[in-house]
């Protein structure tokens, strides 16, 4: 039984609940994302009742009634969730009917029994292209070590522009304000996770779908995998290569295994969900999804954290906290950060301040999530405020000096606070308000929101360089064509704004699909009402235009070889939102193919995209298989970015 939307999914058993607390910590307890009654077909068990507990890092299952729970399945080793479109022939009537089959592939670690040979033997050589279900791994034990022992905790979340001013701006510095708060430089998606190696290359398959986008997998992708070890998470280990299999289906080590290491063996389980028009897929989607963002974060992140000794940022509220609980230092945080945030006669810095520490402790502190959605009052005045400033300025001159600094101010205030109502969405599904509060109101604040993080703000005019030669001959760089350096800033704030608007849109895109999941048509805020409401907006063509120009730059041949993780992570929302689109939209579909045939053709290569998302970010595989399929639909023709056989590292 999901739990979220109280009031569209089944209801909450209040005993499997107790259970669950009983049995997990309070922070894996906070992040369950969903649980339901389902029969069980694996290697271990068949046609067994039981329940299925989705969480952000594994499946659970437990007996039905519940007594023990057990990992079924890691998300960091799923790598293919399907939807089968059958009819149980151990069920019958209105249960065989209502029942959902989900099959599940991944990867299942075991302990090698097979001693090494002192050389591999020649027919063993031969068939080293042809490894489909076994894969060996010198090195996972001190990956699963240091796993156990992070607290894995929760987080959100280069444009050009198509008008001439995005290739004419140069790049500026940022806000005092801004460092002020963050010494080492700001970072929109910056992430305060630990540190964490990252082996696998997960990724997600369709064969059938009901509503969703559907994102196949090349043929013989599935049939095989290396496990590298990991001495560090920016280590490209290319010289691993993929192990072979035996004619008698038994993996073979190599030399330099030893009895003791694992063995990766692909397994498969079917879940037969119970519950009619069970959301468990698209959850479990979702979750996938999810976990590959964070993992790529992961790789880049450089705050770690201790076990459990996670901390307030030291802000005007944090020194009044000491010698409280935790749950009450948060929950008194929130209160005085809601009564401070609503005062009506803040200023702009005092606001900025107030969201930014908001931000900041949400990064750290999960819980504070479900307060932000427990009433809706911030995200009202969140989405007031950026209607202040969106899309033109309440100054009334951004042409001269003291303009274009207030504007370039307004930036910065627009940007962290589109950044916090992305990271209060990520992986809130497990809230019953949060949709209520999306919901209420006809969802006259989701509406607003699209309309200003999808516009096109006001920006300062540009200043016009002199006509006389004298005047010219004193002109040496491109900034001086420039008014003053906010002209500059304001350029590098209005693309980060429309990276963080990307973010948003991705968010509230995946919130409808899984609104949309198994309700009919008519139903409010699912993907038809979200597209409807994008195809109504006069500002949605420009803001593709923005998106799918930034998504260009990144994938397109350059000098720049590799993304960061935060970029890789922007290309797959971006890519991820032109996909649905495709799908679910005719009129800003036929934009997209009237208007970016060429670019599509001729600017995303496969070996260039192979380079761009290495295989070590756990994002990639799943990015670049959308890309192409996206460029499938736009061009109106199969296309193969990736070789047809390749072994998933």
């Amino acid at each position: 039984m999901a739990r979220f939307e109280s009031d569209s999914l089944t209801k909450r058993s209040s005993k499997f609940e107790n259970f669950l607390k009983k049995n997990l910590d309070e922070s894996t307890y906070e992040r369950i994302r969903a649980y339901e009654p389902c029969i069980v077909c694996s290697h271990r068990e068949q046609k067994a009742f039981k329940y299925v507990v989705l969480s952000d890092e594994c499946l659970y299952l437990t007996e039905n009634p519940p007594k023990t729970l057990s990992t079924a399945v890691k998300l960091e080793n799923l790598f293919e969730i399907d939807l089968i479109d059958d009819l149980p022939d151990f069920l019958s009537g209105q249960e065989q009917r209502n029942t959902t089959h989900i099959q599940i592939n991944y990867w299942d670690e075991t302990v090698a029994k097979v001693k090494p040979s002192s050389r591999p033997s020649s027919q063993n050589s031969m068939h080293q292209e042809d490894t489909d279900q076994e894969v060996t791994s010198s090195s996972v034990d001190k990956l699963s070590a240091a796993r156990s022992k992070l607290d894995l905790d929760d987080d959100s979340d280069g444009e050009v522009v198509s008008d001439p001013m995005s290739k004419s701006m140069p790049e500026g510095s940022l806000k005092s304000m801004l460092k002020q708060s963050h010494p080492n430089g700001r970072h929109p998606l910056k992430s305060t996770f630990k540190k964490v190696t990252i082996q696998d290359q997960s990724r997600i398959g369709n064969k059938h779908v009901r509503e969703l986008p559907r994102i196949p997998i090349p043929e013989g992708h599935e049939e095989g995998r290396t496990r590298h070890n990991s001495a560090s998470p920016r280590t490209r280990l290319s010289s691993s290569k993929p192990e072979h299999k035996s004619d008698n289906n038994l993996s073979v080590l190599t030399p330099d295994q030893q009895v003791g290491s694992k063995v990766s063996k692909r397994m498969t389980l079917h879940l037969y969900m119970l519950v009619p028009d069970s959301k468990m897929l698209v959850l479990i989607r979702s979750a996938v999804n999810n976990f590959l963002i964070r993992s790529t974060l992961y790789i880049d992140s450089e705050e770690l954290t201790q076990d459990g000794a996670l901390y307030l940022q030291k802000g005007k509220h944090s020194s009044d906290l000491g010698g409280k609980t935790l749950s009450v230092k948060i929950d008194m945080l929130f209160s005085t950060l809601t009564k401070e945030l609503m005062d009506p006669g803040n200023t702009m810095e005092q606001t900025f301040e107030l969201v930014q520490e908001l931000k900041t402790a949400t990064e750290k502190y999960f819980h504070l999530k479900r307060l932000f959605w427990k009433s809706g009052d911030i995200f009202a005045k969140l989405v007031s405020i950026l209607k202040v400033y969106l899309p033109k300025s309440p100054h009334a001159n951004i042409n001269n000096d003291l303009g274009r600094a207030q504007r370039a101010d307004e930036f910065e205030l627009i940007i962290l606070i589109i950044q916090t109502i992305g990271l209060m969405f990520r992986e809130t599904e497990i809230f019953p308000s949060r949709l209520r509060v999306l919901r209420s109101g006809s969802g006259r604040l989701i509406q607003d929101l699209i309309e200003v993080i999808t516009c096109f703000p006001s920006l300062p005019v540009k200043y016009v360089p002199p006509t006389s030669k004298a005047s010219k001959l004193l002109m040496q760089t491109e900034a001086d064509k420039w008014k003053c350096l906010a002209d500059m800033e304001i350029h590098e704030l209005f693309v980060e704004f429309t990276s963080a608007s990307t973010s948003v849109l991705f968010e509230l895109l995946v919130i409808a699909q899984q609104s949309h999941w198994g309700r009919s048509e008519n139903s409010f805020f699912n993907v038809n009402w979200l597209m409807n409401v994008l195809e109504n907006l006069n500002t949605t063509n420009k803001f593709l235009e923005r998106i799918i120009g930034q998504a260009m730059r990144f994938v397109q041949p350059s000098k720049k070889v590799e993304l960061s993780p935060q970029e890789a992570i922007l290309v797959f929302q971006e890519f991820y939102i032109q996909h649905a689109i495709m799908v679910y939209s005719p009129p800003l579909a036929s934009f997209i193919s009237n208007n970016y045939t060429e670019e599509f053709k001729y600017y995303i290569q496969g070996p260039v995209l192979q380079e761009k998302l290495p295989e070590f970010y756990p994002i990639s595989m799943r990015t670049i298989l959308l890309i192409q399929e996206v460029m499938s639909q736009v061009l109106q023709k199969k296309v193969q970015l990736l070789p047809e056989k390749r072994f998933i590292q």
